[in-house]
C-alpha cells in the first residue's frame, strides 16, 4: 500500500529521471521527475509534475490566462519508458541518489503529500515553478548544502530568456511568438539555482552536488536511448524569410510615391496593432508575471488599430506619428539588446511609423 503512513526499506533508492527535449513546444525543453523504487514494499513510482488535463473545462481559455491547473501525477517506470521511449523517442537519463533512509522517505512522503486530492493541483509558472524546479527544491531540502551554487560557472550569467532561447529553433513561430510575449522579467539574470528550471541545467547540477567529498548521485544511467536527433538546421521557409521580405516591402514602398501606399499601412498596422493588444492583454490580464512590463508594447501599440485608417492618411496625424515613432525606436533598441530573434519581426512595422514621421506634410495617402 501507498501513502503518508507508508515507509521505505533500507533497499530503496531515489532517482533523478531527466528526459531529453523533444520535437514538440511542449517537449522542447525537457522533462524532470523523480523515481522512488522499493522491491521490498513493492513500490515503483515515478513522480512527474506539470500534468494537465485538455478535459479541463475552458482548458484554452485558463491556458491563455495562467490559471490552468497543473497537479503532480504518479506512473510506473515501465509506463515512462514506454511513453518517451516508444512513442515520442526521447532518451531517459538516471542519477540514483546517495541519500539515508530518512532523508529518502522525507522526499517520498513529500511526495505522496503533494498528491492528495487537496494538495495535487497547483499554479504553473514556466521559469519559477514547474517539473523540474519542484524536484530541485524537495531534493535540496533533504540534502542540506550539496549544492554549491555560487560556483556552478556553467549555469551562470544568463537571463531566463537567453536558456530558453537555447532550446529554440530561432527561425521558427514559436521562438518569436515567445520572445514578443515576454517581458522584463525575463530579463533578470537567472542565479544558477534560478536556472534550474531547465531539466538539463538540474541534471548537469545534480552531476556536480557533492556531500562530505562524495557525489550527491552516483554515475548517470541511460534507460533509454534515442537513435533520433532534433534537427536545428536552417529552415529557409521559415518565418524569418518573410519577415525579411516583408521589411524589404517595407523600404522600397517608404521612397516610393505609391498609389497602393495607405493600403499597406492599413493592413499592416492593422496586423502589428491587434497582436499589440493581445501583447497588452497577456501583460495586464494574466497570472503570466513573465509578460508584464513588455518593451515590445512600445512599437506594436495596442491603439495603432484602429488609429491607423487616420494617422496613415492625414497630415494632421504627423505629431502623433512622431511621437509614435520615437517610441517604436525606444522599444526596437531596448528588444535588440534582449533578442536578436526580435530584429525582423519588428522591422518591417518600424520602418513605416519612421517614413509616416518624416513624411512631408503636404503628401495625403488613400
Amino acid at each position: 500500500s501507498f501513502g503518508l503512513q507508508a515507509q521505505l526499506s533500507p533497499q530503496a533508492q531515489v532517482s533523478l529521471i531527466t528526459i531529453a527535449p523533444g520535437k514538440d513546444l511542449y517537449s522542447v525543453f525537457g522533462h524532470s521527475s523523480i523515481w522512488i523504487q522499493d522491491p521490498a514494499n513493492g513500490i515503483d513510482r515515478v513522480y512527474s509534475y506539470g500534468t494537465f488535463d485538455f478535459a479541463t473545462e475552458y482548458f484554452y481559455w485558463k491556458f491563455l490566462r495562467g490559471t490552468l491547473p497543473y497537479t503532480i501525477s504518479v506512473n510506473s517506470m515501465q509506463t515512462i519508458l514506454d511513453y518517451y521511449g516508444q512513442v515520442e523517442h526521447r532518451s531517459v537519463n538516471m542519477q540514483v541518489l546517495r541519500l539515508d533512509l530518512t532523508e529518502k522517505n522525507k522526499i517520498y512522503q513529500a511526495l505522496e503529500t503533494n498528491l492528495l486530492p487537496e494538495n495535487r493541483e497547483y499554479a504553473y509558472k514556466f521559469f519559477y515553478d514547474n517539473c523540474a524546479t519542484r524536484i530541485r527544491d524537495q531534493i535540496e531540502a533533504v540534502s542540506g548544502d550539496a549544492y554549491d551554487w555560487d560556483h556552478y560557472d556553467r549555469l551562470q550569467k544568463k537571463s531566463y530568456r537567453d536558456w530558453m532561447n537555447q532550446y529554440l529553433t530561432a527561425n521558427s513561430w514559436a521562438a518569436i511568438g515567445m520572445n514578443l510575449a515576454l517581458g522584463v522579467p525575463a530579463n533578470h539574470t537567472a542565479s544558477a539555482s534560478d536556472a534550474c528550471y531547465l531539466p538539463d541545467n538540474f541534471y548537469a547540477a545534480t552531476l556536480l552536488a557533492k556531500r562530505n567529498g562524495q557525489n550527491l548521485a552516483e554515475e548517470p544511467m541511460r534507460l533509454y536511448e534515442s537513435t533520433e536527433s532534433i534537427n536545428n538546421s536552417f529552415d529557409w521557409l521559415g518565418p524569418f524569410t518573410w519577415l525579411v521580405l516583408l521589411t524589404l516591402l517595407s523600404l522600397f514602398i517608404s521612397f516610393q510615391a505609391l498609389t497602393w501606399q495607405y493600403r499597406f499601412d492599413v493592413v499592416l498596422f492593422s496586423v502589428y496593432g491587434l497582436l499589440g493588444i493581445f501583447l497588452f492583454f497577456l501583460a495586464v490580464g494574466t497570472d503570466h508575471v513573465v509578460m508584464g512590463w513588455n518593451p515590445a508594447s512600445l512599437i506594436l501599440f495596442p491603439l495603432q488599430f484602429p488609429f491607423v485608417f487616420w494617422f496613415a492618411k492625414s497630415p494632421s496625424w504627423l505629431k502623433y506619428n512622431r511621437f509614435m515613432a520615437i517610441m517604436g525606436l525606444i522599444g526596437f533598441i531596448w528588444c535588440m539588446t534582449e533578442s536578436w530573434t526580435l530584429l525582423f519581426p519588428l522591422a518591417p512595422i518600424l520602418i513605416r511609423m519612421i517614413a509616416l514621421a518624416f513624411r512631408p506634410t503636404n503628401v495625403i495617402n488613400g
